[in-house]
C-alpha cells in the first residue's frame, strides 16, 4: 500500500472497515433552546457613554497665541496670520 503525503485520514484509518449507521439521535419534536440568559459580560452591554451632539454656537475656545507667535509678512513688515500661510507669504530669495 502507498502512502501519499496528501492523505486526509491516517493510515489506521483507511485500514479500518467503514461503520454503517450513524449513532446520532434522531431528532425530537418536542426539543426547546436552552433558557437564554442574561448578558453579564461588560464588554457586551452597549456604551452608557452620552453621545456627543453637535455644537452650533460660536466657539469659546481661548487661542494660544503666547505659543506660535504671529509670523511678519515678508514684504509689508506686517503680521501675517498664521491661519494663511501657504508658502506664498514666504521668500524664497535668500
Amino acid at each position: 500500500m502507498d502512502i501519499y503525503r496528501n492523505t486526509y485520514q491516517p493510515v489506521a484509518a483507511l485500514d479500518r472497515p467503514r461503520r454503517e449507521g450513524d449513532n446520532r439521535t434522531p431528532p425530537s419534536d418536542e426539543a426547546k433552546a436552552p433558557p437564554s440568559q442574561a448578558n453579564t459580560d461588560r464588554r457586551r452591554q452597549p456604551d452608557r457613554r452620552r453621545r456627543q451632539e453637535p455644537f452650533d454656537g460660536p466657539d469659546q475656545r481661548q487661542r494660544k497665541t503666547r505659543r506660535r507667535p504671529l509670523l511678519l509678512d515678508p514684504k509689508t513688515a506686517e503680521s501675517a496670520p498664521l491661519e494663511d500661510r501657504r508658502g506664498r507669504l514666504l521668500d524664497a530669495k535668500a
